[in-house]
């Protein structure tokens, strides 16, 4: 299957990383890389279109394995047990038949079309999103069509809500996780709008009084204690819990995370499934990988222009 995967043309320059504990796996467990749109944050033209690209690639990853494996249920992230686990975003729903009226699209769309159409209903959005993001002007807005520049969404929509979402995130453990973290953030930010944190921030961190001291003390142990929280491997790990349980029902389960969390996820699979017929697949999309040749060519670019010009100034 894994063979299978590598040279289907869905699956073109994207990059595999694959464990397994044993020669013969009978299980397999496909977590899709994905880039994906924030709430705030600055973002330029460049990564937008990175974001709509990778988007688009995975709703035909989507499309191949509902096709071949028939898969009907993708793992999501950010998606929390008890909320939307069916994914019925209506109101993305609206947005995308929007599009499709706008481009003049009809549906059903052919899997042959399918990497064309959702760039553009996606690219679409992306722009209002990302003119949203920059004038900050309304969150909720932000929100919506931030969770409509989806592959995912899309490909639910596109697909007649045949196929479900389920939660790769719902442990309580992670729950918990995530109220700490909110808690944290908070008080940082209570401290933040103190007048000694201003007046100390206003100085370039010249502290001249006790409860200035005090104040900065409590705000780094905050911070530190906030970072920790944040670099915890309890998201993974709740996240895997939830893939072996999956993985005893079903032949393929196949689900979403942010491509940053590969060598991580890599670790936790000889951890989780070394002693299981399970075989773990990372598949990055192209759009993300290393684009040797900007990488390695501009620099090389910049040293012949300086070798160019100090032998031009030389002569």
């Amino acid at each position: 299957m894994i063979r299978e995967m590598r040279s289907h043309s869905v699956f073109k320059r994207a990059r595999f990383d694959v464990y397994s504990g044993t020669l013969k796996p009978k299980k397999m467990v496909v977590l899709l890389g994905q880039v994906h749109t924030v709430w705030k944050g600055k973002i330029g033209n460049r990564e937008r279109n990175m974001i709509v690209r990778c988007q688009a690639r995975l709703c035909s990853y989507y499309a191949f394995f509902e096709g071949v494996y028939d898969v009907r249920s993708f793992g999501g992230e950010g998606i929390y047990e008890g909320l939307n686990t069916s994914f019925h975003d209506q109101f993305s729903f609206q947005l995308y038949q929007q599009q499709l009226d706008r481009l003049e699209i009809s549906l059903p769309v052919d899997i042959r079309n399918l990497p064309e159409v959702s760039t553009r209903i996606l690219n679409g959005l992306a722009h209002e999103w990302h003119d949203q993001l920059r004038r900050q002007t309304s969150l909720e807005r932000i929100q919506q069509l931030a969770g409509a520049v989806s592959g995912q969404s899309l490909f639910q929509f596109l697909n007649g809500r045949k196929v479900e979402v389920f939660p790769v995130e719902g442990q309580q453990a992670y729950r918990k996780v995530l109220m700490a973290i909110n808690a944290l953030g908070a008080q940082i930010e209570k401290l933040e709008s103190t007048e000694s944190f201003r007046y100390v921030k206003q100085r370039g961190g010249n502290i001249k009084t006790e409860k200035e001291a005090q104040v900065i003390q409590q705000y780094n142990a905050l911070v530190k204690e906030f970072n920790h929280m944040i670099g915890s491997d309890i998201r993974e790990r709740a996240t895997f819990e939830i893939l072996k349980e999956r993985a005893e029902q079903e032949r393929v389960v196949v689900f979403t995370m942010g491509v940053g969390h590969r060598s991580r996820y890599l670790q936790l699979a000889n951890e989780y499934f070394s002693d299981q017929e399970i075989a773990f697949v990372f598949i990055t999309p192209p759009e993300l990988l290393p684009r040797w040749k900007v990488i390695i060519g501009v620099p090389l670019l910049v040293l012949i222009t300086l070798l160019f010009v100090s032998w031009f100034l030389g002569t």
